[in-house]
């Protein structure tokens, strides 16, 4: 008799172009479907990624803002877990998460619960309500998961030490890279740019947030005394004082926007130097990706992420956070040597295979299978 196979469900609020969406739908396509049987539900159906959603992979949608109703979308949530009833509920971000808790409950189903934390909780910003309820979640409501989920070592012990979580109740996965298709879309075109023709380029890839810390490096752009253009991936709610900054500075000709890039690797495989100029992260897909391209890499010692990838000196350097000054050093360190950025480039290759998505995802299917036993 066939072995019945798992249910995983997957909440997340939607599939927009951030590093977590990136990691459910990479977690989806990979994950063993002789074992498992995936379904994605979204608290509002839509985003980039959502093509990228394997064909056979259900997804279910809680229809947020489309009923006509504040918080209708909850009990339509409730009512997919009860009509699912998946083995497995698996939650990504605080605000899924809290659903999660209170859907299963609602629901009356019975399954496991992992809930899923992909950034700093010490020392991050996100505005006062945000934090608070966040910590309020972290505090009250992430008890009642089976296994926590973390992608480092550093929020782990955040968890561990600062909020009194057992430390055999919080997991360490890092996140999946689809290394062949970086390579493979790298190669492709894509959305390739004119980066050729560029000359020296330095690449910063993200939403444009605060926390992500790109007015710091057009601050060490205005800094750097080797020629180079930087070149700003991404799109967000802080771009328009971005470009006011770099006018300000007098650097405006070194920045480019060229905007959000569903594939910015043939722009990435062409950088001279790639930095995660960050405040703090979680575990930097920009930062692994570029790695993966074999580009050499400056990364700040933000919370958390950055160390665990990056051994100064080795296969990447490391900056002071908030420091421009340190930043625009070791940039030009890059763009003035570039047998140093050969050798780090070179070992960032060799280290971000460990990050591989079938190793990754065979970290996940392990620890489904525990929640479940």
């Amino acid at each position: 008799m066939e072995k019945e196979r798992i249910k995983v469900a997957f909440l997340v609020h939607a599939l927009s172009g951030g590093g977590t969406e990136r990691v459910v739908s990479r977690v989806l396509r990979h994950l063993d479907r002789t074992r498992f049987r995936p379904v994605l539900i979204l608290i509002e159906k839509k985003g980039v990624f959502l093509e990228d959603v394997p064909p056979d992979v259900p997804v279910l949608d809680c229809g947020r803002y489309t009923d006509g109703k504040r918080w209708g979308w909850v009990r339509t949530f409730a009512g997919i877990l009860k009509a699912e009833r998946p083995d497995v509920l698996a939650s990504f971000l605080w605000y899924a998460n809290a659903f999660a808790v209170l859907g299963r409950y609602l629901s009356g189903a019975k399954m496991r619960l992992i809930l899923s934390e992909r950034s700093t909780v010490v020392g991050s910003r996100e505005g006062f309500l945000e934090e608070t309820l966040r910590r309020l979640d972290i505090r009250f409501l992430y008890c009642a998961a089976d296994r926590i989920l973390v992608n480092s070592e550093s929020l782990r012990s955040q968890f561990v030490e600062r909020f009194g979580f057992p430390r055999e109740k919080v997991c360490t996965i890092h996140n999946p890279l689809d290394l062949k298709g970086i390579v493979a879309l790298a190669a492709a075109g894509g959305d390739r740019g004119s980066g050729s023709n560029r000359g020296a380029t330095v690449v910063g890839m993200g939403r444009f947030t605060r926390e992500k810390g790109f007015d710091i490096l057009i601050r060490a752009m205005g800094r750097v005394r080797n020629p180079a253009k930087l070149l700003l991936l991404g799109e967000g709610r802080e771009e328009s004082r971005l470009r006011y900054l770099a006018r300000d500075l007098g650097v405006a000709e070194k920045v480019d926007f060229p905007g959000f890039r569903r594939n910015p690797f043939p722009e990435l495989r062409e950088a001279t130097v790639f930095v995660l100029p960050s405040r703090y992260e979680g575990f930097p897909n920009g930062l692994a990706e570029a790695m993966a391209l074999g580009v050499p890499c400056v990364a700040t010692r933000c919370r958390t992420g950055p160390e665990e990838l990056i051994s100064d000196g080795g296969n990447g350097l490391l900056v002071p956070v908030e420091s421009p000054e340190s930043m625009a050093e070791a940039i030009d360190r890059l763009l003035g040597d570039p047998a140093l950025g050969e050798r780090l480039g070179a070992a960032a290759r060799i280290s971000a295979q460990r990050y591989d998505a079938g190793k990754i995802v065979r970290q996940y299917e392990s620890l489904i299978e525990s929640v479940v036993a």
